[in-house]
């Protein structure tokens, strides 16, 4: 047993001498400086170097530099074992331009923090500094018991908003002069109970108009302000008001918080004229007036803030629920709000105006997002904002649409329809999944009248077209089509930049009313297109075939009768043939050919421009033996049309006058054989 316990004691006394050799000697302090620089390293906004690490029983010194340009140097003597503590605190910053880099902005200056704590850690510990930091003159004193405060002074003057947030690594997009006096006192044994107060002040206050300029690509006006919060601390409460006044409006708050629980009640009013100074607050281009004002009531495990608002013209309420500071769940209620008026806020062109209601509530927003959102509106589309910004000749169009999402943590479905005077849309039902962003969809469209939508299309049609398909949006849209208001069935696929279409038994009666181009051949077409989008339109090919086809009585007809007494429009086609190559989405170069019986038709390089609406065509004309070409120019609702009847004249011409010949020669054959005869005498 003796052994045993002088062999224990051995090993602690080893173990108190590993330690001591480790953490408290100078091979220790060397082996352990390393590690704290490569954690340095890591976690330090600035680049610091560990110039000193000194770890003894009765004393420390850590002095971490960057150059000349900061140093930081904490020294003192600490007893073990009553746990007494005399520590001095040196912050030397010779060049706060190391902070401006660290802020993206130039600074120039120096500043210095010095800090004293004596006194036992669980006991009566005393904390003095000083500090010209941001060019203010600072004092602070503190006094704590079992590490909580029972005395607190402070005098801070003058100190530089903008210089104090490019220190913390933050842009300095406001600038004030802050001053704060505080004198508290108490205890915390059981319930806090303190008294005493704090008032602090913020004056000559401004936005950084070049900065916001720079990072924001706004010109916000020139805006002054200064503000004003005093607390008063009675037992376990705070009494706080707020006011922030600036040339554009002002912010109040005031309310009573617990400091046991942090439950507050509190109200507050917003009602600024041009919010555009805040845009770095939102994080996005704003601007114009907001107006709204509510009340917070709650503590750190669930709040409720509750307020309305006029936000773009609008009579909006919303509740907001909060726990542990996060939202929880949100819900509003949006009567009447002007959408040119959010286009203004936002930046955006005025695309509409008109009016928007919206309800709902927002929950899980860490969880995916579940929602419940209906809203409509109705309002007009601006034709002239549309031209200005993508070119698009729009006419000003009034619509309407209603929508009702359901969303739960992030994946659900929405319903959406939309009437205008140009086209009726309804997608019912839209799946959506926040994810992957992913949207698909069912959809039906109608459009009433087609010739409205020329600005869209950029040519001329005529007559209403409906469809249905289904749309999927992800990293590209995808999206079929199909239509039998052409008389036949058109099935058409979209995929990112390619589309292709197929047509069966479409009626071209019916295509050629939508195109406007005179109806001159009725028949059914059978055949695909293929084209491929780029940045000069569309491009690819087309190729049908018609069938069950005759043509109308036409200027061509009639004159193909008059000339060799056929009449075509009697005459049955099958299998005619139509080609072309699409370029830039409205050049056609085609080719054609029908045959019925003795009678066929052809042409080659048939060129037609859907856009101007004009045909350039050469058709090669045969009947039997016989042939005419025709030509066809100028517009293609009405073109020149020429028949070249000039080969089928000669031929005529010469077979009558060998005709004639014959008959002469029939007539007086001895005389001709005489004749013959007398040329070779």
């Amino acid at each position: 047993m003796k052994k045993f316990l002088l062999w224990l004691c051995g090993i602690l006394a080893a173990l108190v001498l590993l330690v001591y050799i480790f953490v408290f000697s100078p091979i220790g302090n060397m082996i352990i400086k390393p590690i704290i620089q490569s954690q340095i390293n890591k976690h330090s906004p600035l680049p610091l170097v560990l110039e000193r690490f000194s770890l003894g029983l009765t004393g420390a010194q850590i002095v971490l530099t960057n150059g000349q340009k900061l140093i930081i140097d904490l020294h003192g003597d600490y007893n073990l074992f009553t746990l007494g503590v005399d520590f001095d605190l040196l912050v030397d910053a010779n060049d706060i331009s190391l902070f401006g880099e660290l802020a993206g902005i130039e600074l120039a200056g120096a500043f210095e923090v010095r800090a004293k704590a004596q006194g036992k850690i669980f006991d009566t510990l005393t904390i003095n500094a000083t500090s010209d930091i941001a060019r203010s003159k600072s004092s602070l004193q503190a006094s704590l018991y079992d590490l909580k405060p029972t005395q607190i002074t402070a005098d801070i003057t003058a100190l530089r908003i903008n210089e104090l947030l490019a220190m913390l690594g933050q842009k300095p997009y406001i600038s004030g002069v802050l001053g704060l006096q505080a004198d508290i006192s108490g205890t915390q044994d059981k319930e806090p109970n303190f008294s005493g107060q704090a008032a602090l002040a913020i004056t000559q206050g401004g936005f950084s108009q070049e900065l916001i300029q720079k990072d924001f690509d706004i010109a916000i006006p020139r805006t002054s302000w200064n503000a004003n919060l005093s607390a008063i601390f009675d037992m376990d409460s705070i009494k706080h008001n707020l006011a922030f006044n600036a040339n554009v409006g002002k912010i109040i708050s005031s309310g009573i918080t617990q400091l046991s629980s942090l439950l507050t009640k509190s109200t507050y009013t917003i009602d600024l004229s041009d919010i555009s100074a805040f845009t770095p607050l939102v994080g996005t281009k704003v601007r114009g007036a907001l107006r709204t004002n509510g009340e917070m009531i709650g503590g750190s495990s669930q709040m409720k803030i509750s307020g309305k608002s006029d936000v773009a013209g609008s009579s909006t309420t919303y509740t907001a629920l909060l726990e542990s500071f996060a939202p929880k769940k949100i819900s509003f209620d949006i009567k009447h709000l002007k959408i040119e008026q959010l286009f203004s806020m936002l930046y955006l062109p005025k695309y509409a105006t008109g009016l928007e209601d919206a309800s709902g509530e927002v929950w899980d927003l860490d969880k995916g997002i579940s929602a419940q959102v209906i809203s409509s509106l109705k309002g007009v589309i601006m034709g002239d904002v549309i031209k200005r910004e993508f070119d698009l000749a729009m006419p000003n169009t009034p619509f309407s649409y209603k929508s009702n999402a359901r969303l739960l943590k992030g994946v659900g479905e929405a319903d959406f329809t939309l009437e205008s005077t140009l086209a009726n849309l309804a997608l019912n039902p839209i799946a959506i999944d926040l994810s992957s962003t992913t949207i698909a969809t069912p959809y039906t469209i109608t459009i009433p009248s087609l010739k409205a939508l020329k600005f869209l299309t950029g040519i001329e049609l005529a007559g209403k077209l409906e469809a249905d398909g289904k749309i999927k949006i992800a990293e590209s849209i995808q999206a079929d089509f199909h239509t039998q208001s052409l008389g036949g069935q058109l099935d058409a696929k979209l995929k990112g930049k390619e589309l292709s279409a197929k047509l069966h038994d479409v009626d071209t009666i019916s295509l050629l009313k939508m195109l406007q181009y005179p109806q001159i051949f009725s028949a059914k077409a059978n055949g695909d297109l293929s084209v491929i989008s780029g940045e000069n339109g569309a491009n690819g090919t087309m190729r049908l075939v018609l069938s069950n086809g005759h043509f109308t009585k036409n200027d061509f007809t009639r004159s193909l009768q008059q000339y060799t007494n056929l009449d075509i429009t009697g005459l049955l086609f099958n299998g005619v043939g139509f080609e072309s190559q699409i370029d830039n989405s409205t050049k056609l170069n085609a080719k054609f050919g029908a045959k019925s019986g003795d009678f066929s038709m052809q042409g080659d390089n048939i060129l037609i421009d859907l856009e101007r609406s004009t045909i350039n065509a050469k058709l090669k004309t045969a009947i039997k033996q016989d042939s005419v070409d025709v030509l066809l120019q100028g517009a293609i609702g009405s073109p020149r049309v020429e028949v070249d009847f000039s080969e089928l004249a000669r031929k005529k011409a010469t077979q009558a006058i060998q005709k004639e010949l014959d008959r002469h020669i029939d007539k007086h054959k001895d005389k001709a054989i005489d004749a013959l005869k007398g040329l070779f005498k």
